[in-house]
């Protein structure tokens, strides 16, 4: 009979309470490793092995942005090879910025009053190789969205016509910053005339 009872009540009871412990345990270490600083750093020791990078751009992107700053609205302005931790910030817990917080978006437009980012452009090749290469981070994209930055994917090609790159980007733009950009033409052309 106490054979019975501690088989039917004592070890469930002794297997859950095991399994409570190496929850907390774990919960506990998860934590410890999620709020340590985010900037800790390593000291370089000696002579750094690093060597320049003699291009920030390739020539395909800079052809891209050449026509890019000439279709935008003047109140606009791009930067290439934006880290997303420059357009969030974390809210709550830190877990969902640290997925994102070394990784960059190909262009980035803003708004020049307050440098407020209204659009990302992911640039790609057509290339499968290049594809599977260079995939955008659903991490990524699931931060742009909570934030309302719209993203426009954009293949990569030799030429650019300026004014169907001005379509395909105010199309992508959201219907607040379309108005806004809207007014601000409208009111520069009244004091022009």
């Amino acid at each position: 009979m106490l054979l019975s009872i501690f088989l039917d009540i004592i070890l469930p009871l002794i297997v859950l309470a095991v399994i409570i412990i190496i929850a907390i345990l774990l919960n506990k270490s998860i934590q410890k490793n999620m709020n340590k600083s985010i900037k800790e750093t390593i000291e370089i020791t000696g002579t750094p092995q690093v060597i320049l990078k003699e291009n920030y751009c390739s020539e395909k992107e800079m052809v891209f942005l050449n026509a890019l700053h000439k279709a935008l609205p003047r109140d606009c302005i791009s930067f290439p090879n934006v880290g997303v931790s420059k357009l969030i910030e974390p809210k709550g817990n830190l877990n969902d910025y640290k997925l994102v917080l070394d990784k960059y978006v190909d262009i980035c437009v803003f708004l020049r009053k307050n440098m407020r980012p209204i659009l990302v452009i992911d640039l790609y090749e057509e290339s499968p190789v290049s594809q599977q290469l260079k995939k955008f981070d659903n991490n990524v994209l699931a931060v742009l969205k909570e934030v309302k930055i719209p993203v426009l994917h954009k293949k990569i090609q030799s030429e650019y016509i300026i004014e169907e790159l001005k379509i395909e980007i105010l199309q992508a733009m959201n219907s607040t910053t379309v108005a806004y950009l809207k007014d601000k033409i409208i009111d520069e052309t009244k004091r022009n005339n």
